[in-house]
């Protein structure tokens, strides 16, 4: 009787090891998506991450209709059979305090990456967690790093275009939306750039909408009104592909009449910087979901990412050129379902790895450590 005793004492704490071990937090992100060539390489390396930290990732569209977005929001976590542990959005058209409230209206936390808040409504809403308690944290890209790293890598290939080193260079900068912080903030490391750099005249700035056909229709109008435009800086990677499709319509070869590139770094997009039609792409930011995860996993298993750190992170992207193509940095390398599938994200986690102090997103050190 004794020992059956035992035997029952150590199935129970057998059985309630493995709810454990298999427990896993129910993530809802709330995906725009539609005809969207970036979120679905965030995507993909969101489901590796998922599966590598053991978590539950639920994708729900809204197909870039910011109403239905709230709708939706509202009608997954009403549900008690799909209300998630935690809500993961990007404020898409700045409805990202409506989902903020109706995150706290259920008491769910919630976290935003990729796109935050411009300055009013960020200045208004403060922090993490400090008007709205269940909004527990925030990552988004530097962008105006981004655009600030764009420029210098460009001016410089641009510099060696012209064997006459007196004369400036000529360049043009075409825009996304207006309304996108993430837009304005790229533009905003352009100017920092050119002020660091007097010997780069700007001609004019685009409103290209992220738009290829636009960017195309940019570069033929710069050819008429700036035929000395040599470099094209674009706020996007696949802006940079119009002005090489309008270019191609004119007769003009990218890297020989003229050089461009932009920020996006997608995979889908390689073969346009190793033939050298785009001489440099800066991006890597597709793996904020990923890091996201990371900090949620830790703070739903009580380890609180804002103890000792920050409610609201930053990140860095990488710029990468054809040469780093033959490096051991090269980014494309990894994304492909099967390598995404090896990498190891709970390295970063400090519920996995206590010894982790403080909590590094940056991509090169990632993608290096996740090849050894």
């Amino acid at each position: 009787m004794k020992k059956n005793k035992i035997i029952l004492i150590c199935l129970l704490v057998f059985f309630s090891f493995s709810v454990n071990v298999l427990a896993t937090e129910k993530i809802a992100w709330f995906k725009s998506g539609a005809q969207s060539r970036f979120w679905p390489v965030v995507e993909n390396i969101m489901q590796a991450a998922a599966k590598d930290l053991q978590m539950d990732l639920s994708i729900y569209e809204f197909n870039n209709d910011p109403i239905y977005m709230v709708t939706l929001v509202r009608e997954i976590l009403s549900d008690p059979g799909t209300r998630p542990d935690c809500v993961l959005i990007h404020n898409f058209k700045n409805r990202g305090e409506k989902i903020i409230k109706i995150a706290e209206e259920f008491t769910v936390p919630i976290f935003i990456f990729n796109a935050g808040f411009g300055a009013a409504a960020a200045a208004d809403l403060g922090n993490p967690r400090e008007k709205y308690p269940h909004w527990i944290g925030m990552m988004v890209p530097d962008d105006e790093y981004a655009g600030y790293l764009l420029a210098q890598e460009l001016i410089e290939q641009a510099k060696t275009m012209d064997k006459d080193s007196s004369k400036p260079v000529q360049m043009v900068a075409l825009e996304g939306n207006r309304t996108s912080e993430a837009s304005n903030r790229r533009v905003s490391g352009l100017k920092r750039a050119l002020q660091e750099h007097p010997e780069v005249i700007n001609n004019q700035f685009f409103h290209s909408k992220w738009k290829v056909e636009l960017a195309s229709e940019a570069f033929r109008a710069t050819q008429r009104r700036y035929p000395g435009t040599t470099m094209f800086w674009t706020a996007s990677e696949s802006m940079s592909i119009g002005v090489v499709e309008g270019a191609k319509e004119l007769g003009l070869v990218a890297g020989k009449d003229f050089i461009t590139g932009g920020v996006d770094l997608l995979p889908e997009n390689k073969e346009y910087l190793e033939n050298g039609d785009i001489a440099v792409s800066v991006g890597g930011h597709y793996f904020e979901g990923a890091w996201a995860l990371v900090l949620i996993h830790d703070y739903l298993n009580g380890v609180d990412f804002a103890a000792g750190e920050t409610t609201s992170f930053t990140t860095k992207m990488t710029a990468q050129t054809k040469e780093d193509l033959t490096k051991f940095n090269d980014i494309y390398s990894v994304l492909s379902k099967s390598n995404l599938e090896s990498l190891n994200f709970k390295q970063l986690s400090k519920f996995y790895n206590p010894k982790v102090k403080k909590y590094n997103f940056d991509i090169e050190d990632f993608l290096k450590s996740s090849r050894n």
